[in-house]
């Protein structure tokens, strides 16, 4: 707060200068000012208005709640200093929150958070949807902020209001799209090409087809997780690109990876090529794995092979579950394998592979018999 003199037109004048900072959030900041006051007296009764007047804003606003970009940065602080739990001991899974957050609540960073209304959320989301995002995406970002309301509302930073406003709003896409995935002869096809050209990923995509196993878990594979008496890779941890770290893999367990003779070919060619000691990494470290390119290159080198597939790295890993169940290989051993726990997610690989209602329909018999459709050869010929 301030009184300060000025001239004007030869003359004399009081300015009156205040400035109030939240006690609650430290970055709410109000300032007024008033010109033009002839006396020092009327200067100091427009500066006791001024205060009062700003007090009272402050306050109201205090009263009604911070800013989301405020609720976001304090939620992040709690989480990371341990107050949520265990379950954000893995700061990873804060930063996706915050990430995600920062990236689709932009609109909302200036909104006092307990103004944020059920339309606010509809917006937010429906903004997503219409820049392509997945439904699985939607329903991570309606996760993300009713997680933050949910906490802010228990820790009296959002007043007046009781629910998140994505809470309820309905996200799920009724029209589901059969994922993308490689048939065995365009697997094939781009491993030979890959080969002949020499490819950098060559081996990458050559081990993720064969062993099913993640990107991160790829990445952290070392020598020493070889057993080549047994013939089996053991796979315990994941790489953490963010982190630049080894952590544990995503279902939380090891487990064995059978080699085949093909990847043993893929092994011995690798194991010429680097620096063999059991500490090393197993594949080469290629800038775009690591800076979170890997996607790219794969579409890339698909389209100059003439292959159009909007897929992503990860994709390698449903082929390897989707072909590995259509070849005979059970249900069981599959996600033992792979390391899938959740058996409602691996349903898409045997929706895929078909091998639910392979041959269900044989018990048909419907059309008039004829001596062509009475041999089993003519019938495949004549398809």
């Amino acid at each position: 707060m301030a009184i300060s003199t000025y001239i004007k037109n030869e003359k004399q004048f009081f300015k009156v200068y205040v400035h109030f900072q939240g006690k609650q959030n430290k970055s709410l900041r109000i300032q007024r000012a008033k010109f033009n006051i002839e006396t020092l007296k009327d200067a100091q009764r427009e500066e006791k208005i001024l205060i009062r007047s700003v007090a009272e804003e402050i306050s109201k606003i205090e009263g009604r709640g911070l800013k989301w970009v405020d609720l976001i940065y304090r939620w992040e602080v709690s989480a990371k200093l341990g107050y949520l739990g265990d379950k954000y001991k893995n700061h990873t899974l804060i930063r996706d929150h915050i990430n995600r957050l920062n990236r689709y609540t932009r609109p909302w960073f200036q909104t006092i958070a307990s103004d944020l209304t059920k339309g606010d959320g509809r917006y937010i989301l429906n903004l997503a949807k219409e820049k392509g995002s997945s439904t699985g995406l939607l329903k991570n970002i309606k996760s993300s902020v009713n997680i933050v309301f949910k906490w802010a509302i228990e820790e009296k930073l959002v007043i007046g209001i009781h629910t998140s406003p994505t809470e309820g709003l309905l996200v799920s896409d009724k029209s589901e799209k059969v994922p993308m995935i490689l048939s065995l002869e365009e697997i094939r096809k781009l491993l030979s090409v890959a080969k002949e050209q020499g490819h950098p990923w060559y081996h990458i995509w050559s081990f993720a087809f064969l062993t099913g196993m993640r990107s991160g878990e790829l990445k952290a594979l070392q020598w020493k997780d070889i057993d080549f008496e047994k013939d089996i890779i053991r796979v315990s941890k994941s790489y953490n690109s963010r982190m630049k770290s080894l952590k544990c893999t995503k279902a939380g367990y090891w487990r064995n990876v059978p080699i085949s003779r093909e990847l043993h070919q893929i092994i011995s060619d690798l194991k010429k090529k680097s620096c063999y000691n059991s500490e090393s990494f197993v594949l080469p470290r290629h800038y775009t794995w690591t800076n979170g390119d890997s996607g790219k290159v794969l579409r890339s080198f698909l389209t100059e092979i003439g292959v159009e597939r909007h897929i992503v790295f990860h994709t390698l890993r449903a082929c390897f579950a989707t072909h590995m169940l259509a070849l005979g290989v059970d249900q069981a051993t599959v996600m033992k394998i792979g390391g899938w726990q959740d058996i409602k997610t691996f349903q898409i690989y045997i929706r895929l592979a078909g091998i639910e209602v392979r041959g269900a329909t044989d018990v048909l018999h419907l059309l008039p018999k004829t001596d062509s459709l009475n041999k089993k050869d003519n019938i495949i010929n004549f398809l």
